[in-house]
């Protein structure tokens, strides 16, 4: 079985037209005979089906979104973290996929610092009481941020602990953004942020993928 490993989320994501500053459009879309019956199956049975194939110790409690997606010929099974806290000298898996069709995976990694180099077995990120709180001080610190807003989110944020502060990089569809923000005192410091241009796909190309629409009848 094939399986790949990669440490940029959006590359990858981007063939399945799916990226982690925007969610894949549900749409009907015109099924071969092999993805009709994987379908027809349900999202659960197909959910449980990639996590099993891709490692016995992942569970949906290691993400927090879930998206199967086809073109009609293929399904794509993508388990993500949008939001993450990462301690000092850390590193997860946090983006994994499956390719039901083939059995190929993919997963992302990401560090803290960014070359940290690990000397065991990479384990799947989890959200911990404690990265809850430290989310959630970062979160109040940020202007038109607020912890209700990450129920919905869409997008990707990436917290990074350092020793007297953390590292935030807020992702949107539209605009990337980066601080730095005291652990004593909550202030914001060397902020930036950066436009950003459409993903390079149409909707209408009739290989992109979309997310299934379980609750339809698809056709």
């Amino acid at each position: 079985m094939k399986k790949y490993t990669a440490h940029l989320l959006i590359p990858l994501l981007v063939v399945f037209s799916y990226c982690n500053a925007q969610s894949p459009k549900k749409e009907k879309v015109k099924m071969n005979k092999e993805v009709r019956t994987l379908v027809n199956l349900g999202k659960d049975a197909i959910i449980q089906q990639a996590l099993t194939a891709l490692d016995k110790n992942a569970s949906l409690t290691n993400f927090s979104t879930t998206s199967v997606q086809t073109n009609g010929k293929e399904v794509y099974v993508v388990f993500s973290n949008p939001i993450l806290y990462l301690p000092l000298n850390s590193i997860f898996e946090y983006t994994m996929g499956v390719h039901l069709m083939t059995g190929a995976q993919f997963s992302n990694t990401i560090a803290n610092p960014e070359d940290f180099k690990p000397t065991t077995a990479i384990p799947i990120y989890q959200e911990t009481a404690t990265a809850t709180e430290h989310i959630a001080f970062v979160v109040e610190a940020i202007p038109n941020l607020n912890v209700s807003d990450l129920k919905d989110f869409e997008g990707s944020l990436i917290i990074r602990e350092k020793e007297d502060y953390y590292a935030v990089r807020l992702v949107s569809e539209m605009q990337e953004s980066w601080y730095k923000i005291k652990k004593d005192t909550g202030t914001m410091y060397d902020e930036g942020h950066a436009h950003l241009e459409p993903q390079p796909f149409s909707e209408e190309d009739p290989e992109t993928f979309k997310e299934i629409a379980f609750n339809t009848k698809n056709e």
